[in-house]
């Protein structure tokens, strides 16, 4: 989303607000939304010429939180706090952590010969740990996803999801469906899948055409997420229509207001006392 060099981006992460923009340099950055001298929040500001401008009184912060230009006053040393910031893959990545992190960071690339289709982001009113779960649950699509890619499914007498002992990925069995989680807080899904209602084979090996989706559920604060989703395809030709990425864009909505109306519900039962692991199957 930072596609200009005046946008910004105010998020929370953890219940602390943050605001990413880019700097003279072109490198995207995140600082503390909270200006140093009357705590207003930056991103109501503008950004002027690599740093993000409060509008307040026009003090001005570049992205390692320095504040380099104050107003109609005497310039003090001070500034606010900025996050390691790394950008990878079309995505922006902070650290939130007091220790410096890890240089190795999980690709997100597409896979080879996918094209991306749709890429949204959403701010969510459900716990991020609740819908991964519900992105990994694979089992509940023929019941769900009736309107969109398993439309038509039938419903076998049992699904298995097949995993090895030391990873955190596998498949779901009849379903030609692998499913992984991706530390910190990713689920990848590829379905064998040549149009709604029809799969493509047993396994996705076996498959000639596929549907991929990629979530981020970035934990926002207490009850709140922050997901990116991207949804890509192996079909031929799949954006050379005129608004096709509208098309495709509302399809991928589509799919995830089918999980979101079920985990929103599971959240309001979960304030009110209900336990959603009461019945556990195996």
């Amino acid at each position: 989303q930072l596609t200009e060099s005046d946008i910004m981006i105010p998020i929370e992460s953890f219940e602390e607000p943050w605001v990413l923009f880019r700097g003279k340099d072109g490198r995207a950055g995140c600082v503390r939304d909270e200006c140093a001298h009357r705590a207003c929040p930056l991103s109501l500001g503008t950004v002027v010429d690599g740093r993000i401008q409060c509008p307040y009184h026009g003090w001005e912060y570049n992205t390692g939180g320095k504040c380099e230009k104050m107003p109609s006053t005497r310039p003090l040393k001070t500034g606010i706090r900025a996050l390691p910031c790394i950008e990878q893959d079309g995505m922006v990545w902070i650290w939130p952590g007091d220790e410096t992190p890890a240089a190795t960071l999980p690709s997100l690339l597409p896979p080879e010969n996918y094209t991306i289709h749709a890429e949204i982001v959403l701010e969510l009113p459900v716990e991020h740990g609740l819908l991964m779960e519900n992105l990994l649950d694979l089992a509940h699509a023929p019941f769900t996803h009736t309107s969109t890619f398993a439309k038509g499914w039938s419903v076998p007498n049992m699904v298995k999801f097949k995993t090895p002992m030391q990873a955190l990925s596998g498949n779901w069995d009849p379903y030609p469906i692998d499913m992984a989680f991706q530390p910190p807080c990713m689920v990848l899904s590829t379905i064998g899948l040549v149009k709604p209602g029809k799969l493509d084979g047993s396994s996705t090996a076996s498959c000639s055409k596929h549907l991929h989706q990629l979530h981020v559920c970035m934990p926002s604060s207490r009850g709140k997420t922050r997901l990116m989703y991207r949804w890509l395809w192996t079909l031929p030709n799949g954006r050379s229509m005129p608004y096709i990425d509208r098309v495709w864009t509302h399809l991928a909505n589509q799919v995830l207001n089918e999980d979101l109306r079920l985990v929103e519900g599971q959240q309001d039962r979960m304030k009110r006392g209900a336990n959603v692991w009461q019945t556990p199957v195996g």
